[in-house]
């Protein structure tokens, strides 16, 4: 049922963003500059080009279709149902006008105006349209039909989960939280599976009905030390005593709202982010005060590549909102990602200071410091994050590993072993810890027999990643097995062709073995592919240059290193 609803989503999309069959006469510069901002996911600029294509060209249906679409993923609602209203009852993508119009109902609380609507149209298929009429009924206060609503689309091919999370969360809404609690973890069979918000309903169900310690236990099972601050929040509420209302879902829009977020949620590793992003600002405009639909336009806003769009949105989460927390950390690598680092690290910087006991936010912090290159300050950092790990455990080991690469990349190497180890400890068979200690071995020539074990184990573990592949061959070419690095480190430039430094590793194990003329040419693609974000560290131009001018052996004469030497039994 749910992959009938994916093929729905994919039509609105497809008739109303993208593939438009139907294209306007007026071939004008807005018009053509808005389609090409839509396909570029620039929902905003798109939105700008529409409004002065349609200024051009009022009465353009074709055109008003597509900028609906666009309005509605850019945030502005209004503006596409204004549209939708226009379009009724024409061709243009009649599945989000009828879409639009539900949620328009549902907003000004139209009830009765649901039920006709949806007596006239389908939305969504029969299943979903039923979910949506229970609610409607809900709002209309006939509880036992909207429940028997519920009850019969539970019984169509693989909406009984979802459709009883509904029927709890309508319950719930109308103080019913015994029944609540027996649809979510009936005993006729499985209980219902719940997303991270359907978690936090569960909690607050069991809370109202006087089970406190019973809903921070099922809080703190599910998530350890791992939750975000809403969750930490709402244990240390529950265990505090505090007043705690059932706020979920306050009335039947809301419960609108979280149909069209939950099928979000579930087609969310589906084809179609573009798709996904018009039902959650629907889910935002019926219910303004869910922020999970709000946080997840801007996750797929960001999966989209459209970051100051998605930046927006993260910043509209209110700070008094216990998922403030989770918003700043998707807005500062939302600026990452457009080139601001400067800035996202004053946001997590003041977010560490706000939020102090938030081991997550100090995690993020310390990466961004290290990718940044400021390591003394990530240590700093991912020093009060680890000394909040009490009990060290097997998932504890990245917070070892990234400090160890800090101290490692800050010239501390007896620093940099330990918390290896510790990482190793943690987790034996650890491939990414395996691989990075390995690789810094055999940079280092020390231990080159142990590195070759410990990246061969990566290697098993990870046989496609090109990036292990290329730490195998380079030991085999430090041990001297350069026919053996030049088989790995040829499978490596396929898996990563664009890489610089696996194509200098290349250049030289060719070298190594007499290929001369194809050594020059994979240090000249090497020189190619570097760019201002290669890590010089692990590369060196200059040196590069150095090899194509006058050839490996002469370069290792002058560094006094040792001439290349096959090794005995290569």
């Amino acid at each position: 049922m749910l992959r009938n609803f994916l093929f729905l989503v994919k039509s609105i999309v497809f008739s109303g963003l993208i593939a438009s069959v139907t294209y306007s006469q007026d071939n004008s510069g807005p018009y053509l500059a808005a389609r090409q901002a839509v396909v570029n996911h620039n929902y905003g600029v798109a939105s700008d080009y529409f409004s002065r294509a349609l200024e051009q060209s009022p009465e353009d249906k074709s055109i008003m279709g597509q900028a609906m679409a666009a309005f509605l993923a850019a945030g502005d609602v209004e503006r596409a149902h204004t549209l939708a209203q226009v379009l009724d009852n024409s061709p243009e993508n009649p599945t989000l006008v009828r879409a639009l119009k539900i949620a328009s109902l549902f907003k000004s609380k139209n009830y009765q105006g649901v039920l006709a609507q949806l007596e006239i149209d389908v939305v969504a298929g029969r299943s979903i349209d039923g979910l949506l009429k229970g609610w409607a009924l809900m709002g209309l206060g006939q509880v036992s039909d909207a429940l028997e609503e519920f009850d019969t689309v539970s019984e169509s091919q693989g909406m009984q989960n979802f459709s009883n999370y509904q029927k709890a969360l309508a319950l719930a809404s109308v103080g019913d939280f015994e029944g609540a609690d027996s649809v979510l973890m009936t005993k006729e069979s499985a209980p219902v599976t719940m997303s991270s918000r359907g978690r936090l309903a569960y909690a607050q169900i069991l809370v109202q009905r006087d089970r406190r310690n019973a809903a921070a236990t099922f809080l703190t099972k599910i998530y350890d030390d791992n939750g975000d601050q809403e969750v930490l929040a709402l244990i240390s509420r529950i265990r505090a005593g505090a007043n705690i209302d059932f706020d979920i879902i306050t009335n039947a829009s809301e419960g609108a709202g979280e149909v069209f977020l939950f099928l979000a949620l579930a087609l969310q590793d589906g084809e179609s982010q573009d798709a996904l992003l018009l039902y959650t600002r629907l889910a935002s405009y019926i219910a303004p005060q869910n922020i999970h639909a709000l946080l997840l336009s801007a996750q797929l806003l960001e999966e989209l590549k459209n970051y100051d769009l998605a930046i927006a949105t993260y910043d509209a989460v209110p700070r008094s909102h216990p998922a403030f927390v989770k918003a700043e950390l998707g807005r500062a690598q939302a600026l990452v990602s457009i080139g601001k680092k400067e800035t996202a690290i004053e946001v997590l910087t003041q977010l560490s200071e706000s939020f102090p006991k938030m081991r997550g936010v100090h995690d993020a912090l310390g990466n961004l410091l290290r990718q940044d290159g400021q390591f003394d300050a990530a240590i700093e950092v991912y020093d009060t994050a680890i000394s909040m790990i009490k009990n060290p455990e097997p998932k504890h080991w990245y917070n070892f590993y990234v400090r160890a690469i800090a101290y490692e990349r800050d010239g501390n190497w007896a620093a940099a072993m330990r918390d290896f180890d510790n990482a190793l400890i943690l987790s034996p068979n650890q491939f990414q810890v395996l691989n990075y200690l390995g690789y810094s071995l055999v940079e280092r020539g020390e231990r080159l027999e142990e590195a070759l074990s410990m990246i061969q184990l990566a290697v098993a573990a990870q046989p496609k990643a090109g990036y292990i592949i290329d730490s195998l061959g380079w030991v085999q070419y430090k041990l001297g097995y350069y026919n053996e690095a030049v088989s790995q480190l040829e499978r490596a430039a396929e898996l990563m062709a664009t890489d610089p430094i696996v194509n200098d590793h290349l250049g030289d194990s060719y070298w190594a073995v007499g290929r001369k003329i194809e050594a020059r040419f994979q240090w000249r693609r090497a020189l190619s592919f570097i760019t201002a974000d290669t890590e010089l560290a692990d590369i060196d131009p200059v040196r590069v240059q150095q090899k194509l001018d006058i050839g490996l052996d002469a370069v290792l004469v002058i560094e006094n290193q040792l001439p290349l030497k096959v090794a005995d039994d290569d």
